[in-house]
């Protein structure tokens, strides 16, 4: 399977998986949700916050952060909450083996060398980044969305 297809069948997959995970957060929080603005139900059904929302609105829309910080400044205090991806690749690399011993019909001998070992590499990213001052959402960090294939960036 080439990996367009792969990536055409796994991010419907994906989205329908984010929209459930929300909606069952919607769900436990429902006096909540019903209590806010049609304009701000929908954004958090779309997994999206904007300024104002307090830190339950986000949780609804994006769940629980996996890290918190506190920033401190002359202006005071602020809360942030981080939520992050991880990369997975894997790096094709050589590896020396010396003294390997090997056993066989013939007895046990000894063999040096080299081999190419694949090699798990992870690399954890922000993907987005939410300050919270007085308890609202005071900043919004994210990714700048990609233009589509033949559109130009602005």
């Amino acid at each position: 399977m080439t990996a367009l297809r792969f990536a055409c069948l796994a991010l419907p997959i994906l989205l329908l998986a984010g929209c459930a995970t929300t909606e069952r957060r919607i769900q436990q929080n429902q006096d909540l949700f019903d209590s806010l603005p049609v304009a701000h139900q929908a954004r958090i059904r779309g997994g999206q916050i904007d300024l104002g929302f307090t830190p339950d609105m986000v949780r609804i829309a994006l769940g629980e952060p996996q890290r918190k910080l506190v920033r401190r400044d002359a202006g005071g205090d602020a809360e942030i909450w981080l939520y992050l991806d991880t990369v997975r690749r894997y790096e094709r690399q050589r590896a020396d083996i010396d003294g390997l011993s090997l056993s066989g019909p013939g007895g046990t001998r000894s063999t040096g060398g080299s081999a190419w070992v694949n090699i798990l590499q992870e690399r954890e990213f922000v993907r987005t980044r939410v300050e919270f001052k007085d308890g609202a959402v005071a900043a919004v960090e994210e990714p700048v969305p990609e233009p589509a294939k033949g559109q130009k960036k602005k």
